[in-house]
């Protein structure tokens, strides 16, 4: 069943009740004031589907024309998001700057792209977007984006960005306090991490003054079988880092945060005879998942203590 947005204002003849008894009677989920969708097709849909549909609700119950920006616009075009989205952001006018009513919030963007229609609504392009985000986030949150940018989303059938097209574009952002927050994400983005989950780690990674790691790096057996890829590699310090999400077992597609599904006990089994092989070429492996990117750098049950003691050295960051 499709989740399929129902508008009280389209009238719904011959569906028989009012939408907001089959509501209040459980048929339907309220997403906001006159927009409905089934409860069944609700509940089968990812969070990132949820919150997809949630900014379509927004956008298409509005008189007039609402333009998304960064992450609300981020979202549509299925470009990652780390952390809560509690606001749909869109593009003001000079009037309407700051204004807030619910969970809109329309703020001031210069167009650095021209506007693009994608997916029913308007919205900053794909470049501007990423860039945004690159400008106005922490470093931690807008680098997924970026990374993911730098790749062709199969998905979507977007081809990957470039780096010279993306500096352009940061280069017409209002200030140069922005340009070089937008730059230093743009410069440390890259196209090997292979999902937000690896982003995020690198740019944690970076924050607490650890060697940069090789990506993607190949282990093979001594007769030359291919015995897998590993997220990370301190070639120095013979230490590989794996980051442990669901989209690694390529068990769902989408935003890795928000996944609950465990993955099958074949794929485990799989997973556990291929790091034994790995590491029987001579390396030590730490492994983490979004929980242990949390929290205090001093909890030794996290990613950067799990590091020190498998002897990762540090540099104080300036």
């Amino acid at each position: 069943m499709d989740a399929e947005l129902l508008f009280v204002a389209d009238g719904h003849a011959g569906l028989g009740k009012p939408l907001s008894e089959r509501c209040l009677a459980g048929e339907l989920v309220r997403l906001r004031r006159g927009v409905y969708v089934d409860a069944v097709a609700w509940g089968r849909l990812p969070p990132w589907e949820r919150e997809r549909l949630r900014i379509l609700a927004a956008v298409e119950s509005a008189v007039g024309t609402r333009v998304l920006v960064q992450e609300t616009a981020a979202v549509i075009w299925g470009i990652p998001v780390v952390g809560a989205l509690p606001e749909i952001l869109l593009l003001a006018s000079t009037r309407s700057h700051g204004r807030r009513r619910g969970d809109l919030r329309w703020t001031r963007r210069k167009l650095l792209d021209p506007l693009v229609v994608y997916a029913g609504v308007e919205l900053t392009s794909r470049a501007q977007t990423v860039i945004d985000m690159a400008a106005y986030l922490p470093f931690e949150r807008a680098l997924p984006a970026m990374d993911h940018a730098l790749r062709p989303d199969m998905l979507k059938g977007f081809s990957p960005l470039s780096k010279d097209d993306l500096r352009l574009v940061a280069g017409r952002l209002p200030d140069s306090a922005k340009r070089s927050r937008a730059l230093r994400v743009l410069e440390f983005a890259d196209a090997r991490s292979e999902s937000p989950g690896e982003s995020f780690s690198r740019a944690i990674l970076r924050r607490h003054g650890f060697p940069a790691p090789e990506l993607q790096q190949e282990f093979r057996s001594p007769g030359g079988k291919l015995l897998g890829r590993t997220d990370f590699f301190w070639r120095e310090h013979r230490l590989v880092g794996e980051f442990d999400g669901a989209v690694k077992y390529g068990r769902n597609v989408g935003d890795p945060r928000t996944q609950t599904m465990q993955p099958s006990w074949e794929t485990l089994v799989r997973e556990k005879r291929r790091e034994d092989a790995i590491r029987a070429t001579g390396v030590g492996f730490v492994r983490w998942s979004w929980t242990d990117l949390q929290g205090s750098p001093q909890n030794p049950d996290g990613l950067v203590q799990r590091l020190v003691r498998a002897g990762l050295p540090r540099k104080r960051r300036r």
